[in-house]
């Protein structure tokens, strides 16, 4: 089956929530026809729809993981330290869960940050979604 490509006029006037929220959902930020994920930690190159590059030069992707380190700060060392700050946690024990938080739930939450960084890449970026002639000259997928 031939992918079904944008139209180049459609691909000027995606809004920036749009690509955002189709990032998060794990789709194409530019078609949304297709998943970002070839396997569970593995990402499409390109999208197989619309040929939107998803994996960009090497390190492009890191970007994900100061995102993932911050949703374990936020959502899992701060309660800790307001556990121990009113004297519910020890300090060994705050100290035991912080760092086991701040090691495992980076990669339980590796899917949706990796998702959620596509989501605001091409959100801030838009242009970078738009058509280019280039995209056209192999179209031998």
């Amino acid at each position: 089956m031939k992918p079904v490509r944008p139209s180049p006029s459609a691909l000027d006037s995606i809004p920036r929530g749009l690509a955002f929220r189709r990032g998060i959902r794990g789709q194409c930020p530019r078609c949304e026809h297709s998943p970002l994920y070839v396997s569970t930690f593995r990402l499409h190159t390109r999208c197989p729809n619309c040929d939107l590059p998803l994996e960009m030069e090497d390190g492009w992707s890191y970007g994900s993981v100061p995102l993932a380190y911050a949703l374990a700060c936020i959502f899992w060392v701060l309660p800790i330290a307001i556990l121990f700050v009113v004297g519910i946690l020890g300090l060994k024990t705050a100290i035991f869960l912080s760092l086991g938080g701040v090691i495992l739930l980076p990669v339980f939450t590796f899917r949706f940050t990796k998702s959620l960084w596509v989501g605001i890449y091409y959100s801030v970026l838009t242009q970078e979604m738009r058509h280019r002639p280039e995209d056209e000259k192999g179209d031998n997928h």
